[in-house]
């Protein structure tokens, strides 16, 4: 039985990490999967960059690296002006085509992952040719990155995927919710996959950082979805509020140099005193959260209230106490529950001072930490994905 796991983001691309670890754990769970990703995205706008520290390539895991018609920043264009459902559809059809070659039988099955929704046009597309059994798979972002004008038209295309799909695996239960009540998606049908952090840390990195200055580190993306803006706000903040602390805390934004970062958010940062640290390959990111002592994470706004953004779980990894500016939702609610860390509402610059001076403390810290440790291997991500491999072949 083949698998062909549908992914347009896949390494040597910067963090694309999740993605390769997702296939190798389907492999290592017993399926026999093929990746078909794309051969030649897009850098036109910067989005996309390779890391030198990941290959995603294994002798047991081929990679089908099918190319497109390469229209830069057209796609992107055309796709916030409604015009198509999807910025990297040029690749629909070369995807379709190659994962119907991979999966061409009922015995077979496609996953596929979203986003971006090419991913699941293209598993859909070579399903309904083959007769493959579909499983879809919603990781990170969903609604956030569907605007008004082409809804329709992505929409019309996930409700046809979804109604095929054998499995629909969700990495929240709120991604779910969204799908059941937006198209009537069965619960028989769900499977909840949580991210959890892929690989396990050296005992020595776990160890608390006792130390007279704290370091707050932020590692991922930089958008408009992670409003990080509150943050250089209340750094500023906390510089002219607390002269005890300006010369202890250091907060350092590690992430892509875009036009975003360039045009809106590094004035922001200088102004609040944040610093940039640039953005670190995948090798580089232990060795960063090893030297912090607090992991920032954010999100924008309640459309995001689904999403546990997957730096969350490369602190818990790092047993590293986190700051959160969130709405309520998933990842709040995790963190409260579990007690990893201080969440203010994400707007709110003085909820987000107030929680930063609060894990300066270092008894505070302290006890953070130590209920990371007891609890960290529940968050651990080979289960979550063993068990989406027994369910495939299962079906």
């Amino acid at each position: 039985m083949k698998t062909c796991f549908i992914t347009c983001h896949y390494p040597p691309l910067a963090r694309t990490y999740r993605r390769y670890k997702f296939a190798r754990l389907l492999a290592d769970g017993g399926l026999d999967v093929e990746v078909v990703t794309h051969g030649n995205v897009s850098r036109a706008l910067g989005a996309f960059v390779d890391d030198a520290d990941l290959q995603g390539d294994d002798e047991d895991l081929p990679v089908h690296r099918v190319r497109a018609f390469p229209w830069y920043v057209g796609g992107e264009l055309l796709h916030r002006i409604g015009v198509v459902p999807c910025p990297h559809v040029n690749w629909l059809a070369a995807a379709a085509k190659r994962a119907a070659r991979l999966a061409v039988s009922s015995d077979d099955t496609i996953v596929s992952v979203y986003p971006p929704l090419t991913d699941h046009i293209a598993g859909y597309l070579a399903s309904r040719r083959t007769g493959a059994r579909l499983v879809l798979d919603y990781r990170d972002d969903h609604i956030g990155l569907k605007t008004v004008l082409q809804r329709p038209l992505a929409a019309m295309w996930e409700k046809r995927a979804l109604e095929r799909a054998a499995v629909v695996s969700v990495a929240t239960e709120e991604i779910g919710e969204v799908l059941s009540a937006a198209y009537g998606v069965p619960a028989e049908k769900l499977q909840i996959t949580a991210n959890g952090y892929w690989d396990e840390v050296d005992e020595e990195a776990l160890t608390f950082r006792d130390e007279e200055d704290i370091r707050f580190v932020y590692a991922g993306a930089i958008s408009p979805a992670q409003g990080l803006e509150v943050l250089c706000r209340a750094t500023g903040e906390l510089r002219k509020r607390h002269q005890a602390l300006r010369d202890r805390v250091r907060v350092t934004v590690f992430g892509p140099d875009n036009l975003y970062l360039k045009q809106t958010l590094r004035a922001r940062m200088t102004e609040g005193g944040v610093e940039y640290g640039g953005l670190l390959s995948s090798g580089q990111v232990p060795e960063a959260l090893q030297q912090a002592d607090v992991g920032f994470l954010s999100l924008s706004s309640s459309k995001f209230t689904y999403a546990v953004p997957g730096k969350l779980y490369e602190y818990v990894a790092h047993a590293r106490p986190m700051l959160a500016a969130l709405p309520e939702g998933a990842a709040s609610r995790l963190l409260e529950r579990e007690g990893f860390g201080l969440v203010s509402s994400p707007t709110s610059v003085e909820g987000l001072l107030e929680n930063m001076v609060q894990i300066v403390d270092r008894d505070r810290r302290k006890s953070i930490h130590e209920q990371i440790i007891r609890r960290r291997e529940q968050f651990a991500a080979a289960p979550q994905f063993h068990s989406l491999a027994r369910r495939i072949r299962s079906l």
